[in-house]
């Protein structure tokens, strides 16, 4: 099902870029214009009519609005489980304020329909990283907090029972990877490389409820470069990093042995959380439109899913 709404998905827009290049408009303006209309979910009652254009939008093709933009929620991790979306996010209650209260919202990626969404206890204020380690155990990484919740219990209605444990010295959870039995838990540094920690679930299992989880319980330990927003692991162990501010989005490859980083490739402004799904194709989420910011950065608060193959290296043009 997936493949055919794509290619028919496709097959519409690239007519109508075909038809209106014909008339003298850009293809690249049309096909913003189109995928402005495609967007799947629900859209927030503020804002531009258009998203904004963005670098690799050919690589693109699904698009989600973010849940509770009218609410204020700014979307900030991403996991895949269970063949569903988890968005994690905090609520603004005003300009440029960036912790509130804690959400996870879960979104049906065929339809865009959020399915579901439970609170994240104080004192989470930002819920920067989400991470599924399998077994239906997702997590939620805040500044100076780690959440455990079970995924079975987490949509039933009640507010869901968490473990926590606190972030030692030398941890500040950015952002989240989900691994195979494992998670990872990132910093965010804006004038130096940071750095990325891997827990192995074993570990966090034989922790009581409440310990301190400290940097040499780490399996591994890897530097990253700057601006560092988020993290998937892809085929061949590679370890995606996305990087961002608002005005601008990157995708870099980093060697999980080497520690070095390989092509550079531009995304949309804003892009925070990423991760893999089983096909091997990538979903992002973005903030930049987020009811609290300021208009003059993109209009892009949208979860987006892309073809790693079908991305254009930053250092060569598009074609």
């Amino acid at each position: 099902m997936r493949i055919s709404w794509s290619v028919a998905r496709a097959g519409r827009i690239a007519a109508a870029i075909v038809i209106t290049a014909a008339c003298g408009v850009s293809p690249a303006s049309h096909r913003l214009e189109a995928m402005s209309h495609a967007v799947l979910g629900q859209r927030p009652g503020y804002g531009p009519a258009s998203i904004s254009m963005a670098p690799n939008l050919s690589a693109i093709d699904r698009l989600i609005w973010v849940p509770g933009l009218d609410d204020g929620w700014d979307p900030q991790g991403l996991a895949i489980a269970r063949g569903s979306l988890f968005v994690s996010g905090y609520r603004s209650r005003g300009a440029w304020k960036n912790r509130g209260p804690c959400r996870v919202f879960r979104v049906e990626p065929r339809t865009g329909r959020e399915t579901g969404h439970f609170d994240v206890p104080p004192p989470c204020g930002h819920a920067g990283g989400l991470a599924y380690a399998g077994g239906g155990k997702l997590f939620v990484v805040d500044t100076r907090t780690l959440f455990e919740v079970d995924l079975d219990r987490a949509f039933t209605g009640r507010a869901p029972r968490f473990r926590i444990f606190r972030l030692g010295a030398g941890l500040k959870g950015a952002f989240a990877v989900s691994g195979d039995g494992a998670i990872w838990i990132g910093d965010y540094e804006e004038d130096r490389p940071a750095k990325i920690f891997k827990y192995d679930v074993a570990v966090l299992d034989a922790l009581p409820d409440g310990a301190v989880l400290s940097a040499a319980m780490a399996s591994a330990i890897l530097p990253i470069p700057s601006y560092a927003q988020g993290g998937a692991v892809g085929r061949r162990g590679r370890l995606w990093i996305s990087r961002s501010n608002l005005a601008w989005g990157a995708l870099e490859r980093l060697d999980p042995v080497s520690g070095r980083l390989e092509p550079r490739y531009s995304v949309p402004g804003g892009t925070e959380g990423i991760a893999f799904d089983r096909d091997g194709e990538l979903w992002c989420v973005s903030e930049a439109g987020a009811r609290h910011l300021p208009w003059r950065y993109p209009f892009f608060p949208l979860i987006y899913r892309l073809d790693p193959a079908r991305l254009v290296p930053a250092d060569r043009p598009a074609e």
